[in-house]
């Protein structure tokens, strides 16, 4: 999902005028998952030592083993360095968008599926594997088999909430696409742009063209998204196999098979 939207992200400045295209033109995303950005993202305090090696997350803590299987801690590792990659690369507005992934296994749970997402009002550079909140279809908080430590929750010490408006795009297509497990939404500068145009993403570049070649859906305007009503319309839109829905005067949304 991430090199997906870094492509779709670098062929949007190409139909967009508001931003020098040198700004997109970097090393591969994956490649900026540094050693600070983990040792943050994964939520170690200072005096923990960890050698966290790139693509590589650390082994889940003595005081976590209760908290979460070995699946979904690397899953939180994972989903936490995305939302600080996507902070990095300005793929977010304020607290106000998501990036979405499936917890593994979780079919099998009574009110499953269930998926990570962030906490509203916690900052994308603010994430970690342990604010993450865990949630069911219905945007409704799932409880874990053991509380996390209140030291492991340093921003969010509550419960937390979840920004059910956001949540209806990324429900809507959890549940209609199986083979979906991680989506990105956003209301980045250059792709708030192209998505206010009639004429939408064009072919002025490689990236560009390998990214119309992909795929791409749009949705048109109906408000700010947040009802249930419009759910099958856009899931419609979005179509069977697309990866990219471009919503009309909103933005787009990248929905793929894995968080990488």
């Amino acid at each position: 999902m991430l090199m997906l939207t870094q492509l779709l992200l670098s062929s949007l400045v190409s139909s967009s005028v508001s931003l020098s295209a040198d700004a997109f033109f970097r090393p591969p995303i994956l490649s900026i998952t540094t050693r600070r950005i983990a040792r943050q993202a994964t939520g170690y305090v200072a005096d923990e030592v960890v050698d966290v090696k790139l693509n590589t997350y650390p082994e889940i803590p003595a005081d976590l083993v209760e908290c979460f299987s070995p699946k979904e801690w690397e899953q939180r590792c994972a989903l936490a360095v995305s939302y600080r990659i996507a902070f990095n690369h300005d793929w977010h507005e304020n607290v106000f968008n998501h990036i979405t992934l499936k917890v593994a296994d979780s079919d099998a749970e009574p009110d499953g599926p269930h998926f990570l997402l962030n906490d509203f009002g916690v900052g994308f550079d603010e994430i970690t594997a342990c604010n993450l909140l865990k949630v069911n279809l219905d945007g409704m908080l799932v409880k874990q088999s053991k509380s996390i430590p209140v030291n492991r929750r340093t921003i969010n010490r509550g419960k937390g909430r979840v920004f059910k408006p956001g949540y209806v795009l990324h429900s809507a297509i959890h549940a209609a696409r199986d083979d979906v497990h991680a989506i990105w939404h956003g209301h980045d500068l250059d792709a708030t742009a192209v998505s206010q145009t009639k004429f939408g993403i064009l072919p002025l570049s490689q990236e560009a063209t390998y990214a119309l070649n992909k795929g791409i859906s749009y949705h048109p305007f109906e408000g700010s998204a947040n009802d249930l009503s419009e759910q099958p319309r856009l899931v419609k839109n979005l179509g069977p196999t697309n990866q990219i829905l471009i919503l009309e005067d909103h933005g787009p949304i990248v929905a793929c098979p894995t968080i990488e």
